[in-house]
Parts: C-alpha cells; sequence; structure tokens
C-alpha cells in the first residue's frame, strides 16, 4: 500500500459515514446495535476522534461483508501519513541507518 504524499488519505471514518451510513440509510444507532458497541463509539469513529481498531475492524468487516483488513489498512494509511507529516519525522531522519 501506497500512502499518498501531497494529501492525506481518507479516513476510515469518512468511508464508514459516506460509503456506508449514508449510502445504505443506517444511522448511527443502528450500526452501534448491530456491533454491539455504544453509539458514543460510532460517532467518534464517524466523527475522527478514535481510530479503527483490530476489534472494531472485525465488527465492521462482518457487519458490511468486507475483510477486517480493509478497515485496518485504510486506518494504516491515515496514521502513516500522520506520522510522515509530523515533526517525528525530522527526529527520525537524524538517526542512523543500520544497513
Amino acid at each position: 500500500m501506497t500512502t499518498p504524499r501531497n494529501r492525506r488519505p481518507i479516513t476510515p471514518g469518512d468511508v464508514l459515514r459516506e460509503d456506508y451510513l449514508e449510502t445504505l440509510g443506517i444511522t448511527q444507532g443502528a450500526l452501534a446495535n448491530a456491533l454491539d458497541v455504544d453509539r458514543t463509539t460510532i460517532s467518534e469513529i464517524v466523527n475522527n476522534r478514535r481510530a479503527i481498531t483490530p476489534e472494531m475492524a472485525l465488527r465492521l468487516g462482518h457487519a458490511f461483508n468486507v475483510s477486517p483488513e480493509y478497515w485496518l489498512n485504510l486506518q494504516l494509511a491515515v496514521d502513516l501519513y500522520d506520522a510522515q507529516h509530523s515533526p517525528l519525522k525530522k527526529v527520525v531522519e537524524k538517526l542512523a541507518v543500520l544497513i
């Protein structure tokens, strides 16, 4: 998987909201009930205040008949982009290369 360099990748929350909830006409509350999680959890994911965990990836994958890896890869792309565009990148660039 390649991470876009010029823009932040779409977040799992945006995908969940736009491609699943809005497209299928499912409310956050109905999804929370179907996944057996608190509605606040879904709201935080949809509003990009909570990351997708492996457990949530399993739940979403099952509910929407997609692989859990799909959800985790969306999260990974965002996390990697954010790390590459953070102050940490300059610190890492100064570290020794071992091979």
